[in-house]
């Protein structure tokens, strides 16, 4: 992600010092400090230097793109998530360009889903990403991030909804990674056997390790709740020397074989 700091310090010093004789030369030398220290990883001093440029007479194209990195300056290197919404609602209130206001909304839409689990700021604007006609490159991203964000504001019926307008012809992995999503919400809406369906079909077309071990725990999982203890031994069983929590699935085997031993008797 430095390497992406850095491009944009370089474009944006590029576009005004080539293009705008009226930069401030100690706008232009603060800026080429910046990108020193960012490439020197001395993130807080590169932040000082940004924030002092402000202070000052900015054109609002170099304001834009500072206040761009400043806010992917906090986000990633401090984890500093309120400062940097500060940073990118600033820039959306004084852009006009929707280039800039779309990274502004999809770097908030993403903050609030993924750190402050505000789901119902990332549905607002989710929906907003999604509604741009033409479609936006990401569209199908969007669309599963606003799908999740209804499953884990409890929306059900609005997630569903949402994850079945993902098909392949947009984007085939995020069209997998629905029925995932498909499955999980009816999980967690007691409803296992639709759940299993949803993972079996999603199994067939998931090529991740990692990600079929998981499903395959959590359709176990479903099995187990369903009393099919079987079914539920077998899997969890079929999983050892790969799900990486080894303790957790030797306490779920050996509860099934107790419940299958009191079941005996």
């Amino acid at each position: 992600m430095t390497k992406k700091i850095l491009s944009y310090l370089n474009s944006l010093l590029l576009l005004f010092c080539l293009s705008s004789c009226n930069l401030n030369p100690r706008i232009e030398h603060e800026l080429i400090q910046a990108q020193e220290l960012v490439k020197a990883q001395q993130y807080s001093d590169a932040i000082f230097l940004l924030e002092k440029i402000l202070k000052g007479t900015v054109p609002t194209p170099l304001k834009v793109k500072v206040y761009y990195q400043l806010g992917e300056l906090y986000s990633l290197h401090f984890r500093d998530y309120i400062t940097a919404l500060k940073y990118y609602e600033k820039l959306r209130q004084i852009s006009e360009d929707p280039k800039w206001q779309i990274k502004a909304e999809e770097k908030k839409a993403e903050i609030n889903f993924l750190f402050f689990r505000n789901y119902e700021e990332s549905i607002k604007i989710y929906k907003k990403l999604t509604s741009f006609t033409p479609r936006l490159e990401n569209y199908s991203l969007f669309l599963l991030r606003l799908g999740e964000s209804y499953l884990y504001g409890k929306q059900y019926k609005l997630a569903e909804e949402t994850f079945r307008k993902i098909g392949a012809e947009q984007d085939a992995a995020i069209a997998t990674k629905s029925l995932y999503y498909l499955g999980l919400m009816s999980f967690l809406q007691e409803h296992y056997q639709v759940a299993i369906d949803f993972w079996k079909d999603y199994l067939k077309v998931e090529t991740n390790k990692e990600n079929i071990i998981q499903t395959k725990f959590l359709i176990a999982n479903a099995y187990e709740t369903m009393e099919e203890l079987k079914k539920a031994y077998n899997l969890y069983y079929s999983l050892m020397g790969e799900y990486p929590n080894t303790e957790v699935l030797k306490q779920r085997l050996n509860s099934i074989y107790n419940r299958r031993i009191s079941r005996k008797r």
